[in-house]
């Protein structure tokens, strides 16, 4: 019998500021415990109507193919996570978010799959369908690419760089 293998689709949001460099390391990691099989494009996200470089974040999904269990990969995800402390000596900010698993439907109080953000977030559902446009969302039964041509567009948002420069496939 052989090992199933899944997949998942990740969100990853980091620091402009050095986030290039974090996400190649997050992404290497990533890889220890499966197959990136396709990453979207990174864009950046202002997260002020200032729209300046040092309050903006980087923002992709990956196509993540793997043989742990939902359970597994929700630690793996969990433990790139960093969160940023004010201040001088402030770490970078890191998030990875588990966005689907499968087709699997799940709601409890540590992991709701699909991500209810998947679709709500025009730029998140941007990327996902970037990454897995065949992707068929099992409870809207619609493929992500049907929900990204009807999605609003994404604000205080615009294109960074190509996701693939931060991986060798």
């Amino acid at each position: 019998m052989s090992p199933v293998r899944h997949s998942a689709l990740i969100y990853l949001t980091l620091d402009l500021v050095g986030g290039t460099e974090k996400a190649k390391a997050l992404l290497a990691k990533l890889s220890e415990c499966g197959d990136i099989v396709a990453i979207s494009s990174v864009y950046k996200r202002y997260l002020t109507p200032e729209r300046l470089d040092l309050s903006a974040r980087m923002e992709f999904v990956i196509r993540f193919e793997t043989m742990m269990s939902v359970d597994q990969c929700l630690h793996v995800v969990l433990s790139g996570c960093e969160q940023g402390a004010p201040g001088l000596l402030q770490r970078s900010h890191a998030e990875l978010t588990l966005l689907t698993f499968d087709d699997m439907i799940l709601m409890s109080p540590r992991l709701t799959l699909p991500y209810p953000q998947l679709h709500q977030d025009p730029l998140i559902i941007r990327c996902a369908a970037e990454a897995w446009g065949q992707y068929e969302h099992p409870i809207y039964q619609k493929s992500l690419s049907e929900i990204a041509r009807s999605a609003l567009p994404a604000k205080q948002a615009e294109f960074h760089i190509q996701g693939k420069s931060l991986v060798d496939f």
